[in-house]
């Protein structure tokens, strides 16, 4: 596939390009088992996969406390792929545009959008949001986009805490990247709702899939000792559960993270799959920046983890989001939700 934007490429370049090879950052130690299974994760992966880099982010929704780090969580920025469609699908609830019966034509998996053909894994015809997120279809979240007017879809990217620092403290943070509509061409808001053109750091993405699973308040992400601080109200509860819940869908059998689930523990996420930059200019054509961002207990979560993986040793063919980085998710969740509850 070729690449569709390079406006971001020299910022994107900064990021993405940057080995994340700095020591674990160790969180605090109430957390210490949770750390360490992270750890321990993250050298199994790391001895499997031989990525470049490797980046996971543990958080406890309700105060935004970020429980283990491993990685360059808050110094590196990269396309987020479909790991953006749920805040697409909460843009277009909260502005009326879409509902949870609306039913969105997916074209049979090609739709053409300023001369540009959009493609979808796996051809679809009408879907409804929840549907959509569950498919990962491109052309789905692109059309509820396109519904939501130019400033109000950046907007609720911004709310969502893209674009601007966390205020995390760990140095060396960056903003990220979301470009304002000015700077935007006929394709920027298509390809911002499958995580093109738009680029984020894992702690802004642990915070807001934590927004979701946290009735739609955007937390600082805090360390130590620390006091919860509520950034925001991002959006009603009403659409944050519906998304929420929609995303228990993504990992069954039916959608692209089967392999994320956990033996009697309910799971919510989504998978990304990300087109690496090349130093040199463009996109790699055959390699990968996979993830998955995901909450449990879905009812009531009381864990956010990111995990995201820079450019797996693996074939093109093997190296999607639902197959990297989901089961790792999996393994860490399944062990933390054995730990004894404090």
């Amino acid at each position: 596939m070729k690449p569709l934007h390079l406006l971001a490429l020299p910022l994107l370049l900064a990021g993405c390009s940057c080995p994340w090879t700095q020591s674990d950052t160790k969180a605090y130690p109430q957390n210490q088992s949770i750390q360490k299974i992270v750890d321990d994760q993250a050298k199994s992966a790391k001895e499997t996969l031989h990525p470049k880099g490797l980046c996971i982010v543990v958080a406890e929704p309700k105060s935004g406390k970020i429980l283990a780090l491993s990685g360059i969580a808050s110094g590196v920025m990269y396309e987020s792929g479909s790991t953006f469609k749920p805040f697409v699908v909460v843009a277009g609830l909260e502005k009326g545009v879409i509902t949870p019966k609306t039913k969105i034509n997916c074209e049979n998996g090609s739709f053409t959008v300023a001369g540009k053909a959009i493609k979808d894994h796996y051809p679809s015809g009408d879907l409804t949001y929840d549907e959509i997120l569950m498919k990962s279809s491109n052309i789905g979240a692109s059309k509820i986009a396109l519904l939501v007017k130019d400033q109000d879809y950046f907007d609720f990217i911004r709310k969502f805490g893209f674009g601007e620092k966390t205020g995390i403290a760990i140095p060396g943070e960056i903003p990220g990247l979301v470009n304002p509509p000015s700077k935007w061409d006929a394709l920027t808001k298509v390809r911002n709702a499958f995580g093109q053109s738009v680029a984020v750091t894992p702690i802004q993405l642990a915070m807001a899939y934590g927004t979701l699973a946290n009735g739609g308040r955007l937390m600082k992400p805090v360390i130590g000792n620390e006091k919860p601080v509520v950034v925001r109200q991002v959006c009603s509860s009403r659409s944050a559960n519906l998304v929420k819940n929609a995303l228990k869908n993504t990992v069954t059998d039916q959608g692209t993270a089967p392999l994320a689930r956990v033996d009697g523990v309910t799971v919510g996420g989504k998978t990304g799959t990300a087109q690496a930059i090349a130093p040199s200019g463009g996109y790699y054509a055959d390699k990968y920046i996979t993830s998955f961002a995901g909450f449990f207990p879905v009812e009531k979560p009381r864990y956010v983890v990111v995990v995201v993986v820079d450019q797996a040793d693996l074939p093109p063919e093997k190296n999607y989001g639902g197959l990297v980085a989901a089961p790792i998710f999996s393994s860490i969740a399944s062990q933390i939700s054995k730990l004894p509850s404090k």
